[in-house]
């Protein structure tokens, strides 16, 4: 972003005298520090840059949105204590608390809300921005200093739950800091309970106590005067960091390594449901992508995965069931449909997903291509649990029935940006829906690309259906919460069943680990925030 001239000094100064100042008023105790191992890093410590899970669940501890989520998901007021539909029902109005303070002394205004919208929709050069859950809200009114109304076109019943990804930011740092400025420590000024002392890209994060945040007089001071956040992408080195005890506690705990944990009479493991859907894409466009040929080694004159016979002889030929019990070890669920059964968005009367080899080379053939084809098959080898051995399970799958697949499983900084890019023929991924709604699924992944609108960022298969574009502004401004549970019904029976525009594959379980005398609450959104650990007297 472009900086006004001398307003960098500035910028630097006070958030390192800051984060001097908050350590020396809170210089942490051997019990006063915990340290987490993290299975996957930020991709900055820009609040807007990039909208993924992981650099948001970081970036959480320095900064505040107008509502939280807990850990089982219910909205919680932050920054704006109260928030009521508007009388005309086209947006909301949000009452900010007065108290609210950042880090530097001031405080929080409808200013400072406006200013950090606009930045998370503009920021340049960012791989995926947060428009999936902010380009509804089409106008901004600010009443007064802690009051503002975020209007969108019609009704918009999710815009609460959405907002909950906007982290605000003084309006003087929206307007001048670049990303760097954030990953440098210049610019992380919030209002969230801990200041930033380092980042390390890709490695380390330090935190420290805030000593003034706002809302220790209300809720009591956060327990750690330090927090330390390493980033260990492999899995046997996660857990063995944590038997060694240079972990206190990790998130995404190996299936395969559960039970042994479990065992150990020194440590804890946890365990809960998760909103993490993974599934496979497949090209769509009509042309041949990169990376697929016929089995001669040759470009087809047309793209097989452009034929939704093509992609249900696809999923018809992966063993579900099979991937759950061996892959995962048994910690995830079967995915027949975006959201698992016990959720209002899941239909239940649809049929589950049937694996049926001798139906998918039937279905093959009909479509041509009796003879198979060849194409690859890309994903991360450190974002989804198990991710390398599911690509391995699912090639050989598709080799049985005539596709002669190619993996390629990536680091998630190589992987994500050539996936939205469109750089695979087919590809493993996965989607956090933190909510009862599957809206950030269908407007993200499933919605026909259109970026002015945020929609369809992630998906760059080709996919489309206006029809499905209608279901999604029809449930978007559905008040009635049955109602529109009813209209996902319809657009997930159509994208799923119909188009078999993505092939949905499990829904994972989280686990965490931790020693004895730590205690921390599952989240099915898969959060791990040092503000939910505590520390306990062992009985």
């Amino acid at each position: 972003m472009l900086r006004q001239p001398g307003r960098r000094s500035q910028l630097s100064a006070l958030p390192l005298l800051a984060g001097a100042l908050a350590f020396a008023l809170a210089a942490p105790s051997a019990s006063q520090e915990i340290r987490i191992g993290l299975s996957l890093g930020p991709t900055s410590f820009d609040p807007h840059y990039h909208a993924h899970a992981a650099s948001f669940v970081t970036q959480r501890h320095v900064f505040e949105p107008l509502i939280t989520r807990a850990a089982d998901l219910s909205l919680q007021p932050t920054l704006a204590r109260r928030w009521v539909l508007l009388p005309e029902g086209d947006g909301w109005e949000f009452h900010l608390d007065p108290e609210a303070r950042f880090q530097d002394g001031t405080p929080v205004t409808a200013g400072d809300v406006a200013a950090s919208l606009r930045r998370a929709l503009t920021l340049p050069h960012s791989p995926a921005r947060w428009t999936p859950f902010l380009a509804d809200i089409t106008r901004v009114e600010i009443i007064d200093e802690h009051t503002l109304r975020l209007r969108g076109e019609g009704p918009a019943p999710l815009l609460p739950a959405n907002i909950t990804a906007l982290m605000i930011i003084p309006a003087r740092i929206a307007a001048t800091a670049a990303t760097a400025d954030f990953n440098a420590g210049r610019a992380a000024i919030g209002s969230g309970p801990y200041r930033l002392r380092r980042y390390a890209a890709g490695t380390l994060l330090e935190f420290a106590a805030d000593p003034g945040w706002w809302q220790a007089r209300r809720d009591g001071a956060e327990p750690w005067a330090r927090v330390e956040m390493r980033v260990v992408t492999n899995d046997s080195t996660r857990v063995a960091a944590l038997m060694a005890r240079d972990l206190d506690l990790i998130e995404a705990v190996p299936p395969a390594d559960a039970a042994r944990l479990a065992a150990r009479p020194d440590l804890r493991l946890v365990q809960g449901p998760n909103g993490r859907i993974v599934y496979l894409a497949l090209d769509q466009n009509p042309a041949p992508p990169a990376g697929l040929t016929d089995r001669r080694g040759e470009r087809p004159a047309r793209n097989p995965l452009a034929d939704a016979r093509v992609r249900r002889a696809l999923s018809m030929a992966i063993d579900r069931a099979a991937i759950v019990a061996r892959v995962m070890d048994g910690y995830a669920t079967v995915a027949d449909q975006i959201q698992p059964p016990g959720l209002p968005a899941h239909d239940p009367t649809l049929p589950p997903l049937t694996y049926d080899p001798r139906e998918a080379r039937r279905l093959l053939a009909e479509a041509g291509w009796a003879e198979g084809f060849r194409m690859v098959l890309g994903g991360p080898n450190n974002r989804i649990v198990n991710d390398e051995r599911i690509l391995q399970a699912v090639a050989q799958m598709w080799e049985r029935l005539g596709v002669s697949v190619e993996v390629q499983a990536q680091p998630m900084a190589v992987y994500l940006p050539r996936f939205i890019a469109g750089g695979y023929p087919s590809a493993l991924a996965s989607w956090i829906i933190p909510s009862q709604d599957p809206n950030s699924f269908f407007s993200a992944i499933l919605a026909t690309r259109d970026p002015a609108r945020g929609r369809g960022v992630y998906n760059p298969a080709g996919y489309g259906n206006p029809v499905l574009d209608g279901l999604l502004d029809q449930a978007l401004g559905t008040l009635d919460s049955a109602a529109r549970h009813r209209l996902w019904h319809r657009a997930t029976r159509l994208a799923i069943r119909e188009d078999v525009a993505v092939l949905p594959m499990h829904h994972q379980v989280g686990l965490w680990a931790m020693h004895q005398g730590l205690r921390y609450e599952a989240r099915p959104d898969e959060a791990t925030y040092a503000m939910g650990i505590r520390a306990v007297t062992p009985p």
